[in-house]
Formats: structure tokens, C-alpha cells, sequence
């Protein structure tokens, strides 16, 4: 089962890599290209879904996405917000025939990075702009798995900013299966 997460921000992989012109939604872009999800969903402004939760023996039914809350929690209160971005994305730029990546590829690349970044700030959703090699560098793990990481992050850069490409796009894709199935063994994932 997809996250609706997963979907919107693989759209906008796609979006970023087939070199768009994404000025209509720059702000949004920026902020998913720098992880700052706090910042995207408030820049959406739809209604929060209905939720409730248990923190530590407190019952909350807050549909206020908070700094400190947990990022699933958060992308579960967010999912009109979401479906709003891409109603009107898709509207904007329509369907996408990439002939490099699958649209399985782009959601993984959104699921690899949102999954890492989530392990950052003892897994908080925070207003802060945290570099993605920072939150890898900082992960309690073996360096040569550092490296794995690093390998799928600089793929995601690559389709973020196609034109840097150092390598062919199925090499890419082999290096991001490769960090994906690491990420994947070390229950890092967030499905």
C-alpha cells in the first residue's frame, strides 16, 4: 500500500526531473526539495483530516499540525492538503511520460528520502531545514552503510537536478534499489 505522501512527492521528483517549469508552485517545491515538510503543509493551508492520538497516557484530537509531532503523525493529519497539491500539480503539468524512470521509481526515491529524514531530530517533524547528507551523517549505523545511503541520496539529487547526472539513470536506479533494501533491512522504512 502507497502513502499518498509517497505519490505527491514522487509526482514532484518527476516534475523536477523532466525540468518543468514549477514557478506557479515554487515555494512548495522548495520546500519538499530541502525536506521541510512543516513548511509544505502549512503553504498548502487545506483542513486538517480528523485524528486522534496517544502520547504518553494523553488522548488528543488536535487537527493542528504541531513543530514537535511526530512526522507520521503529521502526514496522516495532512492528507486533504495533499490531495489538494496534487489535484492542482497534475492539473498544471498532466500526465508525465518519463522514459528514464518509472513513476515506482520516483515514489521510492520519496519514500527512501522522507523515511530517513523522519530518523532525523529523534524522529520529529521540525520547521528546521536539515541537509539530507547531515541526517545520513548522523545516523547510529556503519559508515560503509552511510555509504549505501549516501549513493541513493545522490540519485535523488540527480533527479532533483537531472542536468548534474554523473552516470546513466539504470545505474542510478540500481544504486537507490540497493540503499532502498538496506534502509529497508534496518526497519528504517516508514510503511
Amino acid at each position: 500500500m502507497k502513502l499518498l505522501i509517497e505519490v505527491v512527492v514522487g509526482y514532484m521528483y518527476k516534475v523536477q526531473k523532466n525540468q518543468l517549469d514549477t514557478s506557479k508552485f515554487k515555494e512548495e517545491f522548495a520546500a519538499i526539495r530541502h525536506g521541510n515538510y512543516l513548511q509544505f503543509f502549512n503553504l498548502i493551508g487545506k483542513p486538517v483530516d480528523f485524528i486522534v492520538t496517544y502520547d504518553n497516557g494523553r488522548i488528543s484530537n488536535s487537527v493542528i499540525v504541531e513543530e514537535n509531532e511526530a512526522t507520521f503523525i503529521a502526514l496522516n493529519k495532512v492528507g486533504e492538503s495533499l490531495k489538494d497539491f496534487l489535484k492542482r500539480t497534475r492539473r498544471e503539468f498532466g500526465e508525465i511520460n518519463d522514459n528514464d524512470l518509472s513513476d515506482e521509481v520516483f515514489e521510492k526515491a520519496a519514500l527512501f528520502e522522507l523515511s530517513l529524514r523522519m530518523h532525523s531530530n529523534y524522529k520529529r517533524l521540525t520547521s528546521e531545514e536539515i541537509r539530507f547528507i547531515d541526517i545520513i551523517n548522523r545516523l547510529n549505523i556503519l559508515d560503509t552503510e552511510k555509504d549505501v545511503f549516501h549513493e541513493g541520496r545522490r540519485f535523488i539529487n540527480y533527479i532533483k537536478r537531472p542536468e548534474k547526472l554523473k552516470y546513466s539513470w539504470s545505474e542510478g536506479v540500481e544504486k537507490l534499489s540497493i540503499a532502498y533494501n538496506l534502509m529497508q533491512d534496518k526497519k528504517m522504512t516508514i510503511t
